[in-house]
């Protein structure tokens, strides 16, 4: 038995002096609500209801504790509008945890567009390449890069990062450019591996699926600390497209090897759960969606 739903079904029932009538009002069976007022009888051990072949009427134990139960039930439908309206209005702190190149230089550029829209959401973001446990450390949202592995998590594809050879033109004057893949064997080069990523990337050429492994000579696990290297210009980077754009176009970096088309490396935002997904979080996924759609269509 549910208490609740049982406060309500003798509530009705003795509104109506009726099981028939609160079962019509219920959309019940009569035999149902007459079991489960007869559940709530025995797990109060009172007797709430005086029954006839006419009619029902209250008991004064009845009475009593239809008077005392209105009040509790008020309370619980006045908690459950407050919930349904914080659950579909979005508002409150929004947890966020995001891998540290696209959080520092693609997310946070974009959160004050999102803040502008939705006033009374507020932020908090964890930029770092740890993998957070969300569940157990309350993160509404978390931003991944490359494939997933098999998670019981919800992900949404935002952003489809591109890996691109850049090198300074100063570099590019003194040892040339490289015209293959294989002539990077003969440049010095400057390697972002995190972990297990970015030792390989992939690369079309020609209709034909090539494999890139990165050199280990000088290796960063930050794109920005590979940026910063290549524009020394020790030797040439592999950094995303998102990170190098600025910089091809101010003319400070080169992009190189253009004909060897990079495989995207899909960056996803990752959720808890499907169902009753917070406004906060399903708006920022839908503002996250469209803000980067704009920025690769461009």
């Amino acid at each position: 038995m549910e208490f609740v739903h049982a406060t309500r079904v003798f509530g009705e029932v003795a509104r109506f002096e009726s099981f028939t009538a609160a079962a019509k009002e219920l959309r019940l069976s009569t035999a149902s609500v007459s079991r489960i007022v007869g559940e709530l009888e025995n797990d109060l051990g009172v007797r709430l209801l005086n029954r006839t072949t006419r009619r029902v009427q209250p008991t004064d134990a009845g009475l009593d504790f239809l008077r005392d139960s209105a009040g509790l039930l008020d309370e619980i439908e006045s908690l459950r509008s407050q919930i349904r309206e914080r659950h579909n209005s979005p508002r409150g702190l929004l947890r966020v945890s995001s891998v540290t190149g696209f959080g520092n230089e693609c997310l946070a550029p974009a959160i004050p567009g999102f803040l502008e829209r939705y006033p009374d959401v507020r932020i908090s973001v964890d930029i770092s390449n740890r993998v957070v446990d969300m569940i157990e450390e309350h993160y509404d949202v978390a931003i991944r890069v490359g494939p997933l592995e098999d998670s019981t998590l919800v992900a949404k594809k935002i952003y489809n990062q591109r890996m691109i050879f850049v090198a300074t033109p100063e570099y590019c004057e003194r040892f040339g450019k490289p015209k293959t893949l294989g002539d990077l064997k003969r440049h010095r080069s400057i390697s972002q591996i995190n972990g297990e990523w970015g030792r390989e990337h992939q690369f079309i050429y020609k209709k034909k699926l090539l494999t890139f492994k990165n050199p280990e000579y000088f290796i960063v696990s930050s794109p920005s600390a590979a940026r910063n290297a290549a524009l020394t210009g020790y030797g040439y980077a592999l950094l995303g497209n998102y990170f190098a754009t600025r910089d091809i176009t101010s003319g400070r970096l080169v992009h190189l090897l253009k004909d060897y088309k990079p495989v995207d490396q899909p960056i996803f935002a990752l959720m808890p759960h499907r169902r009753y997904v917070p406004a906060k979080a399903r708006v920022f996924l839908d503002y996250l969606t469209d803000h980067f759609s704009e920025a690769d269509a461009g």
